[in-house]
């Protein structure tokens, strides 16, 4: 009979062979102390240790399981058994063995990240979020927990919290090529281009054969026009990985592109054989899981097949037996859809709320703010956390707060661009214009701002303000909306007074509208050659240059109509009978902040009555609201509209004009006229937070809404106050 010694040395030497890498080695070592000890735990366990370090998972399981027979004490040894039975896709049964782990031992981050993980393959969206918390909250330095949380975020299109995310984790751990792979996607989805190009290309600085990230390189060159150098980087990745069927539809796409069609349809065809194949390999897997009771297991499996075979109706009705089977609660069944779209649902952003009902727009910010407030927490020398957290406090009007949050950012990385520029929009709003407007500077210094790509870049230097302009030629150009445009360029007249020639480039629709304009010599159309200048400045830097405060904005009415054009459309509109009043509703849809400054027609219905001659002054009428427009007494005439000299004489023919947030009501308001406008919660800063009138206009009255969505308060206020006012 042996003795203890002989088999400890045994053991013993197994391991250090097993520390060594040499697994057969250390195996026959493990398989001798099993002999004669057929129930020695550590020798159990580290037989399936092995056999899982060699790929062998149903040995793994099976050894790890024989070990927990005889000592169900072991936290490792269950964590252990749960990555094998994910490995496995025994998704439920790896759950219970980490729940298990958790229950003995609740403060390993490692079973915690393992549970996680598992949540996330079943497409378990928060309770994998909340696993990758807790595993953070016991190890805040796992960049991988960091990446994980990240990967799922974007998943789910969360880009912005997934960009947290993803950067804590390479600030932990900047060699993780992964997390640099996330990043490039998550800037790519945020509409950063050259970041996520420098993203990948640092993963393959790190990782040159990683297949990944020539993949996610080429799809984004790709997708910038750049063919042959995006074919390029998917040849390479197929050369690493040539069973990519991503890879081989991007690489027929360039092919195509550079019209090399029979290479292309070889690669198509090469692509619909290897996804035919996985196919079917994921729906007999699934089907083996949905028989063995795994139903949750086997609706992910087919939920990964549907991404290949999206029309396939017979894996679409096997996913949606397989969900019914796992009867789960709702919350993962609605989980599992949205993360197998690959997207959160968008839910309506406007529409009819009572008031003392959070709108869904202010649910999805609170639940933002959540989000956002737990991320402080686990990454606490983040600025970004606090920066996307302030912003989004300033939705909710939660300013005080939103600036403790930027100053805290700011106190960790003073120049942080983002949040600069935040804290900027802040101090404007609150009519600090000290402090507001140098701020306003950081647009030039953002990535993330599509401002900051559209920088103009002369020769000659940028006006401060500072330098003399006597006898000196200056182009003040615009650089942002109309809108923009309209209410700045009254600048042009202080700036004449400086002694200078004054030459104003905006865009083409306003050139005709612009001669009207005191103070300027030459007018330019955006895009046509530009005359020899000294300085230059761009339009909105110009409150700066000149110290503008709250008392010393430069009056309105900057603006005028022409004569002959407003007798043309006194022609068109015909004799007067009832108050005129011009109404605005709706914007450019291509606008970024359309979703919240465009009227729903239906609402604004109610306040249109036969009382008042309305006429609309938008040019243009979205499809869906013309069937409604057809039914209200509402006279359209914008397809009679050239340019803003049109409109600005149309709009000196009214008594009043209601807009939202657009570039009419900033032309009304350039023009003198008698002005309501209908403002979004959140608004534009140039409004300011609180108040019924603008210094910018003094002719406007300011109708603001109460709560984030809800229009139907500030169309009862403006049909009440027309009826008062208008005599009604």
């Amino acid at each position: 009979m042996p003795t203890s010694p002989d088999i400890n040395q045994l053991f013993e030497k197994g391991i250090e062979l097993h520390s060594e890498g040499n697994l057969p080695q250390a195996l026959q070592h493990y398989e001798q102390v099993l002999r004669l000890d057929p129930r020695h735990f550590d020798a159990l366990h580290n037989t399936g240790i092995a056999a899982f370090q060699s790929g062998n998972f149903e040995a793994a399981a099976s050894f790890i399981r024989s070990a927990l027979a005889i000592d169900g004490e072991q936290v490792g040894a269950h964590n252990n058994l749960g990555n094998a039975l994910r490995e496995l896709q025994l998704m439920e049964e790896a759950l219970r063995s980490y729940e298990r782990a958790i229950a003995l031992n609740g403060g390993d981050a490692l079973t915690h990240f393992n549970r996680a993980v598992t949540l996330q393959s079943l497409l378990r969206v928060e309770e994998a979020l909340d696993g990758y918390d807790q595993a953070l909250e016991l190890d805040p330095g796992d960049d991988q927990a960091w990446n994980n949380r990240a990967q799922l975020l974007w998943q789910t299109g969360q880009s912005e919290l997934a960009q947290i995310n993803v950067e804590q984790a390479l600030a932990i751990n900047s060699h993780n090529v992964d997390a640099h792979n996330n990043l490039g996607n998550i800037l790519r989805d945020l509409g950063q281009p050259e970041g996520a190009e420098d993203s990948f290309r640092q993963a393959l600085t790190l990782a040159p054969d990683d297949a990944q990230a020539h993949y996610n390189l080429g799809r984004l060159l790709l997708s910038a026009g750049r063919e042959a150098e995006a074919l390029a980087c998917l040849e390479r990745a197929l050369s690493l990985h040539p069973q990519f069927p991503p890879a081989l539809r991007q690489h027929a796409l360039a092919l195509r592109q550079l019209d090399r069609f029979d290479d292309a349809a070889h690669s198509d065809a090469t692509a619909l054989a290897l996804e035919t194949q996985l196919v079917a390999s994921y729906r007999r897997r699934a089907d083996e899981l949905e028989k063995l009771g795994h139903h949750e297991s086997a609706a992910a499996l087919y939920g990964a097949a549907l991404e290949l075979a999206p029309d396939d109706a017979a894996l679409q009705q096997s996913r949606r037996d397989a969900l019914e089977a796992a009867r789960k609660h709702d919350k993962i069944m609605t989980g599992l859809r949205q993360a197998l779209d690959l997207k959160t649902s968008r839910l309506a952003q406007r529409g009819a709320a009572a008031a003392a009902e959070p709108t869904e727009q202010e649910r999805r910010y609170e639940a933002a703010r959540i989000a956002f407030e737990k991320l402080t927490k686990l990454a606490p020398t983040n600025p970004r956390a606090f920066t996307n957290l302030g912003n989004i406090l300033d939705r909710l009007g939660l300013r005080d707060m939103a600036m403790e949050n930027y100053e805290r950012a700011l106190a960790i990385e003073p120049n942080m661009p983002l949040t600069n520029w935040n804290r900027g929009l802040l101090l404007l709003a609150r009519g600090d214009y000290e402090r507001g407007w140098p701020a306003y500077e950081w647009r030039w210094k953002t990535p993330e701002l599509p401002l900051y790509k559209k920088r103009r870049h002369f020769l000659k230097r940028q006006w401060s303000g500072r330098e003399a302009l006597q006898g000196k030629t200056i182009l003040l150009h615009a650089e942002q909306g109309l809108g923009d445009s309209l209410q700045f360029c009254r600048y042009a007249s202080l700036v004449k007074r400086r002694g200078a020639r004054v030459i104003l480039e905006v865009p083409r629709t306003l050139v005709q509208l612009m001669a009207t304009l005191e103070g300027v010599d030459q007018i330019v159309a955006a895009g046509d050659p530009l005359p020899a200048f000294d300085f230059h400045i761009p339009l909105m830097s110009l409150p700066l240059a000149f110290n503008t405060r709250l008392d010393t904005v430069p009056p309105a009415g900057h603006l005028r109509s022409d004569s002959g054009k407003r007798a043309h459309w006194s022609d068109v509109l015909g004799p007067k009978t009832r108050p005129r009043i011009g109404l605005v509703w709706s914007g450019r849809a291509a606008h970024s902040n359309d979703h919240n400054r465009t009227l729903p027609l239906a609402s604004l219905a109610a306040a249109i009555s036969g009382r008042y001659e309305f006429v609309c002054l938008q040019k243009e009428i979205r499809p869906e609201d013309q069937p409604l427009l057809a039914t209200l007494p509402v006279r359209q005439v914008g397809a009679l509209l050239n340019d803003f000299s049109d409109t600005a004489a149309l709009c000196d023919l009214m008594d009043l004009v209601i807009s939202v947030d657009t570039s009419v009501a900033h032309l009304a308001g350039a023009l003198g006229k008698r002005l309501w406008v209908l403002l979004p919660t959140p608004f534009e800063w140039r409004w300011l937070e609180h108040g019924a009138d603008s210094p910018w206009y003094p002719s406007a009255t300011l109708y603001r809404q109460q709560q984030i969505g809800a229009w139907e308060p500030v169309i009862a206020a403006v049909a009440a106050d027309l009826a008062e006012e208008l005599g009604e």
